[in-house]
C-alpha cells in the first residue's frame, strides 16, 4: 500500500514537472509570435524618401487617390516642389485624368495653376505644362456637380 501511494506521487511530482515545462515553452512562443503594432511613420521605406519624394507620395496618395502615375510623381517631386518651397502649403485636384488644379498657399493667399500632361507625337514621351490660372477649387467642383444630359 505504502508503495502505491509513494508511486502515486511521484507520477503525480511528473506530471506536475512535465505540465509545468509545456507550460513555460509556450508563453515564449506565444510572445515572440505577437508583433508590435505598427505605428504611422514606422515604415523602414518612408526613411529613404527624399523631402521631395515624400512630397509627390503624399500628393499621389492623399489627393489624388493612390495615383501610380510616375511621370507625374517626377514632375511633382522636381518643378512643383520646387515651386512650391516659397509657400506653407499645397494641395492638387484632378481636374480630368492629364489635367490638374495646383493650389499654393500663403499666409491666405491662394495662387492656383494648371498643370497639363501630354504625349509628345514625335516621340511619344509625356512632357508637362504649368501655367497660372484663374480658375479656383470652386470653379472645379461646381464643374463636377455639373450634369449635362446625354447628346448634348
Amino acid at each position: 500500500m505504502k508503495f502505491i501511494i509513494f508511486l502515486t506521487k511521484v507520477l503525480l511530482l511528473v506530471f506536475l514537472v512535465v505540465f509545468a515545462g509545456c507550460s513555460k515553452n509556450d508563453s515564449p512562443q506565444q510572445q515572440n509570435t505577437q508583433k508590435p503594432p505598427i505605428e504611422e511613420g514606422d515604415n523602414p521605406a518612408d526613411t529613404n524618401l527624399t523631402p521631395e519624394e515624400k512630397f509627390s507620395a503624399s500628393i499621389l496618395i492623399d489627393f489624388l487617390s493612390d495615383s501610380d502615375d510616375e511621370d507625374l510623381a517626377a514632375y511633382i517631386e522636381t518643378e512643383i516642389y520646387k515651386l512650391g518651397s516659397a509657400y506653407n502649403g499645397a494641395a492638387v485636384v484632378e481636374v480630368t485624368p492629364s489635367t490638374w488644379l495646383v493650389s499654393l498657399e500663403k499666409e491666405g493667399n491662394v495662387k492656383n495653376y494648371l498643370l497639363q500632361k501630354y504625349v509628345d507625337l514625335k516621340n511619344n514621351e509625356y512632357y508637362f505644362s504649368l501655367k497660372e490660372t484663374t480658375l479656383t477649387l470652386t470653379d472645379v467642383v461646381a464643374r463636377r456637380n455639373l450634369k449635362i444630359p446625354a447628346g448634348q
